[in-house]
């Protein structure tokens, strides 16, 4: 693969579908909390608010663990933090919260965030794949070729809270956090690339890849068909969506050269979970 990103799950052939995905939902499935580092997790919180005054601790689904049984997805789900994950999958002490994590409860990531990130590759009608560069004032992968992506918030499914430990896991539908799993996914190409939902396909799941450089911080990745050909994209990508700000140009890949992106001089310029979503791609029977 590549030092900087790997494949957790690949789907089967065919790919998932919303309805081939079973959710558990527990606090069990939150991060473990090592009382000798959550202190650093504050101080890099506020290091980081001084770099950049635009970040807010928003909440995120914790992905604990990932199974296929038969033609089914199971997934355990806890909640996490943009501070936790800027605290614990990105700090300076990543790698031995990973060893301490794997001493302490037989999981390196016991004590990790991760925050589970959404990606999109996008087909377009006219035979190309979309990838935009991210500017650099976005919380991580600043001015690197990626994938349309996020997070999938739960405060979408329970409203606006000042602390992701205001929300109670045991009150949320699992239904409806598949749904934002697959929903954000469409938003996010939204509100990137400009691109009315109308126009884009129902997602499919490819496959889950990890960011190695946050700490293997997984990222479920998405194949989203779109009515447009490339250029109606370009254009409405030049006039400016709700997140515009999040990044600088746009680029086309024929969808016939995906499979040479990891030996083409694109591929140093772009970020990890870019590289994890193609590498999934090149892997998809769909």
């Amino acid at each position: 693969m590549d030092e900087e990103a790997s494949i957790l799950y690949q789907a089967p052939s065919g790919g998932i579908r919303r309805n081939q995905i079973i959710v558990a939902l527990s606090s069990e499935f939150n991060r473990k909390i090592n009382p000798l580092h959550e202190p650093s997790i504050d101080a890099i919180w506020k290091e980081k608010l001084k770099e950049n005054p635009r970040l807010f601790n928003g909440s995120k689904f914790r992905l604990h663990l990932i199974q296929q049984k038969n033609r089914d997805m199971h997934l355990q789900i806890g909640l996490t933090g943009y501070k936790d994950f800027l605290g614990t999958n990105w700090s300076k002490n990543a790698k031995e919260l990973l060893r301490l994590g794997k001493t302490d409860h037989g999981d390196s990531q016991g004590y990790m965030s991760n925050a589970l990130g959404v990606g999109a590759f996008i087909h377009t009608k006219d035979g190309f794949v979309v990838f935009i560069k991210r500017s650099q004032h976005v919380g991580e992968a600043q001015g690197l070729w990626d994938v349309p992506g996020g997070h999938p918030e739960p405060e979408e499914l329970v409203g606006t809270v000042k602390d992701p430990a205001d929300i109670c896991i045991d009150d949320l539908d699992p239904l409806s956090v598949v749904n934002e799993i697959f929903d954000s996914t469409l938003r996010e190409i939204r509100d990137e690339v400009n691109v009315p939902m109308s126009s884009l396909s129902e997602p499919v799941l490819m496959g889950v890849s990890l960011n190695h450089t946050s700490a293997f911080r997984p990222s479920a990745d998405f194949l989203v068909r779109c009515s447009l050909s490339s250029q109606e994209i370009k254009q409405l990508y030049e006039s400016g969506g709700l997140e515009a700000d999040e990044s600088t140009s746009i680029k086309f890949i024929p969808v016939k050269n995906v499979k040479m992106l990891p030996e083409s001089e694109l591929w140093e310029q772009m970020s990890p979970s870019g590289k994890g979503c193609v590498f999934v791609y090149n892997q998809t029977t769909l």
